[in-house]
């Protein structure tokens, strides 16, 4: 068996790519540049610390590493084997300063949720 890799390398990058076309298929541009660059020191349980605009995409640098988790666990036979442990049932802890912005953040991730478990694009 080959030994575990990291996503920070290109195989793991490969392997986020592939995830992401796969369960978010409406992203058609996949990850944008800070993403590609954040979420693999996430996933190898590195801090992060973001500051980017109001819609830029913040919300996936706590989201998408939990759809990795999910993938990974849920199929393990299609990826590979990684130095850091996946979680079967990952959570996140999401602090907001307002409830409105919480109410987006949660309502958004119910329809990817939605469309994920249905199918839709």
């Amino acid at each position: 068996m080959p030994p575990p890799i990291s996503f920070l390398s290109n195989e793991g990058l490969q392997t986020l790519k592939t995830i992401i076309r796969t369960n978010i298929p409406q992203w058609t541009e996949g990850l944008r540049p800070f993403q590609l660059q954040s979420i693999p020191l996430i996933l190898e349980n590195q801090d992060v610390f973001a500051i980017t605009a109001t819609g830029d995409g913040k919300s996936a640098l706590f989201a998408v590493p939990i759809l990795v988790h999910q993938e990974l666990s849920k199929n393990p036979e299609l990826y590979p084997q990684f130095s850091v442990s996946i979680r079967q049932d990952p959570i996140g802890i999401v602090v907001t300063p307002t409830k409105g912005l919480a109410n987006n953040i949660v309502c958004s991730k119910l329809v990817l949720s939605f469309r994920q478990a249905s199918n839709h694009p």
